[in-house]
């Protein structure tokens, strides 16, 4: 309505009876500032310390890729003479140090939802011009980039580094100083939290080194440490490595692999073969036959001859016979032979085998079989003859006396050759299988069978993870189903197996209790038919009775951040009893509804919280001069019942 009247008419005037509302802001928006393999929207590298906000696994992936696939995992696999095979895989030798994906995985897994990206490095291929990739994180100083980065979006509530234990041959100074910067930060905007991870862990002893270094590490005072929270041990996942199938290489012993087993065919072959052709027993066969046909010849008459040529085909049978069986031994040299050339991938031992496997086919095939053909012709001949009584039997016999009978000797001399040649080939794959040597691309091809094995033994390995992660996902989870004043612990962690320190209560008296300098440090610990527990609930400033808890710390973050973005609206409106009511009435209705959700203590909404502003009150008139609205508030914060004690007494019958 115009504010003076003139014209006249009906004017309508909306009268404002009810206060603004508050609208609460997310209390759990993590800000995860490390190496991705890429950071890319549009162009390569056009989300390079950028903070990037994704409400999902699959749109970080879309954004900012994957793992880097790991390529030092150790696959043997041990063959019986069965074929049974033994498959046994190790660890990464050499981890690549990048783990923000799978920190992305365990967040959202336990119950993460929106949060910010900072990549401040890429592994990946996709880079922006004149981009390096990067091997390794060498030094703190692009993820102290990436903290001011985030310092700019106003956001995030959570502050993470999850490749910060990664920093080569980092120090505890080093390290827990990048803690120290993000402390600062949330110090200086009153509106975020730090998530600490230990530099390492040892579970050797019950006072880990370690602990001592983050309470020596975290150098700042109280009005900074109450904006953290430290948690320990690092965790044991079931998160599956990603792997490089064509870096990772098989190591593949016993069995019945190709080259040891031609080597005992060819074995058995030579030593029969050897004893085909030694000169005892050709000899033998070559006396009889030479003493028949003698016989023959020497005959007084043709009648005589022709009733001895049946010793001479008897003697040539039986050398027949044995040169049948020498080409059969010498057959299985040779398909050993070959199978052993087929064993190796070495061109040299490749061809040595395959000279003398040809050399000894050349043998038998145009010097053995021909012999065998001509001993045949002979008896034939032998035979015609006997049916020929005028036939001059020495004349025919005398063709009986072939050069087969040489052939052995030659044979003797490519046994030696083969046997060499394959000797060579399985020396130089050790006692290997068929899969020694063979990537894991190659194992799929030639037995997807074993490469399935192989795969599955390698998704059992566990991987260790910091817990910083997980924790952001157990907040963000604890918060949108019970509200930021509940304290996030009690509390169990999926797709983890195990802490990498089994926290005793022992043990944990020295990490809750920090009797020196008042740090707390937050266990996770395992319970029997429990699982995986977030077992602590305070933060760095152990010792104070107002920030002891994380809830309350970050419940009043919460509320600081929410009244204050709602205020906005008061800026140079009449400092006055109006608008004191007006922004009075506005915070007391939040509140109110925080009592009712239960974050606020009190059997009445006065006993749980007040909000105090006027002249004489909270201002002076000095104040009002100065443009000073002065509002108080007050409350009464939910906290955890940490130690519950059950007293038990006797009670004396009274009936």
């Amino acid at each position: 309505m115009p504010s003076t009247l003139k014209t006249p008419g009906v004017y309508v005037e909306e009268i404002v009876k009810f206060p603004p509302s508050v609208a609460q802001v997310e209390t759990a928006i993590p800000a995860f500032i490390g190496y991705t393999e890429k950071a890319t929207n549009k162009l390569a590298g056009d989300l390079n310390e950028v903070p990037t906000r994704i409400t999902s696994l699959l749109e970080y992936e879309r954004f900012f890729g994957g793992a880097k696939a790991e390529t030092s995992i150790s696959v043997t696999i041990t063959e019986d003479s069965d074929n049974n095979k033994s498959i046994a895989v190790t660890q990464p030798t050499a981890k690549q140090p990048f783990i923000m994906y799978y920190a992305m995985q365990l967040y959202f897994a336990n119950g993460g939802g929106p949060c910010y990206i900072v990549s401040v490095g890429r592994y990946g291929s996709q880079l922006a011009d004149a981009e390096v990739a990067v091997t390794s994180i060498v030094d703190a100083a692009a993820l102290k980039t990436g903290l001011d980065e985030i310092a700019k979006v106003d956001e995030p509530t959570l502050i993470l580094f999850p490749d910060a234990t990664k920093i080569d041959s980092v120090d505890a100074t080093t390290f827990y100083g990048l803690y120290n910067d993000a402390l600062s930060q949330c110090n200086k905007l009153q509106d975020r939290f730090t998530i600490i991870d230990t530099l390492s862990y040892d579970g050797s002893t019950s006072t880990d080194p370690n602990i001592a270094a983050l309470r020596s590490g975290i150098s700042l005072g109280k009005d900074f440490v109450k904006y953290g929270a430290a948690y320990y041990p690092h965790l044991e996942t079931i998160l599956d490595y990603t792997i490089s199938e064509t870096g990772i290489t098989v190591v593949h012993s016993g069995g019945s692999s190709p080259a040891p087993i031609a080597q005992a065919k060819a074995n058995a072959a030579k030593d029969t073969l050897e004893g085909y052709t030694t000169d005892g027993v050709l000899g033998d066969l070559e006396t009889t036959m030479e003493g028949a046909i003698t016989a023959v010849s020497s005959a007084s008459d043709d009648a005589g001859a022709l009733a001895l040529v049946a010793d001479v085909v008897n003697a040539v049978d039986a050398i027949i016979t044995h040169l049948e069986n020498v080409i059969s031994e010498a057959e299985s040299l040779v398909d050993a032979g070959r199978d052993a050339a087929d064993a190796t991938d070495d061109a040299t031992l490749k061809g040595n085998v395959t000279t003398a496997v040809n050399a000894l086919d050349t043998v038998i095939t145009s010097h053995v079989r021909s012999g065998i053909v001509g001993l045949e012709a002979n008896k034939d001949s032998l035979n015609a003859a006997a049916d020929q009584t005028e036939a001059d039997a020495a004349g025919v016999t005398a063709n009986a006396s072939v050069d087969a009978l040489d052939i052995p000797t030659e044979i003797d001399a490519r046994i030696g050759a083969i046997v060499t040649a394959i000797d060579a080939i399985v020396t130089a794959g050790g006692s290997a299988g068929v899969l020694n040597g063979k990537s894991l691309a190659e194992v799929e091809t030639l037995d997807n069978s074993t490469y399935n094995k192989i795969k599955t033994e390698i998704n059992n390995l566990p991987m260790e993870l910091p817990p910083s992660s997980a924790v952001a996902g157990v907040y963000a989870r604890v918060d949108s189903t019970r509200g930021v004043w509940k304290a996030p612990a009690n509390e169990g962690l999926n797709y983890v197996v195990k802490p990498t320190v089994r926290v005793t209560n022992d043990i944990q008296d020295g990490l809750n209790v920090d009797t020196t300098a008042g740090k707390s440090v937050n266990a996770i610990r395992s319970f029997t038919g429990k699982g995986v527990i977030v077992w602590g609930a305070r933060t760095l400033a152990g010792n104070d009775n107002e920030w002891r808890y994380v809830s309350v710390r970050r419940f009043f973050n919460m509320v600081e951040e929410s009244v204050k973005k709602a205020s906005d609206q008061f800026v140079f409106e009449a400092n006055d009893a109006n608008t004191w009511v007006r922004i009075r009435s506005m915070i007391e209705n939040f509140l109110t509804n925080q009592w009712k959700a239960g974050a606020l203590a009190g059997a009445t909404a006065d006993d749980a919280f007040y909000v105090k502003v006027g002249l004489n009150q909270t201002m002076t008139a000095d104040d009002i001069l100065n443009g000073i609205m002065n509002v108080e508030i007050g409350m009464a914060v939910v906290r955890p019942a940490e130690f519950i004690v059950l007293k038990f007494s006797h009670k004396m019958q009274e009936s």
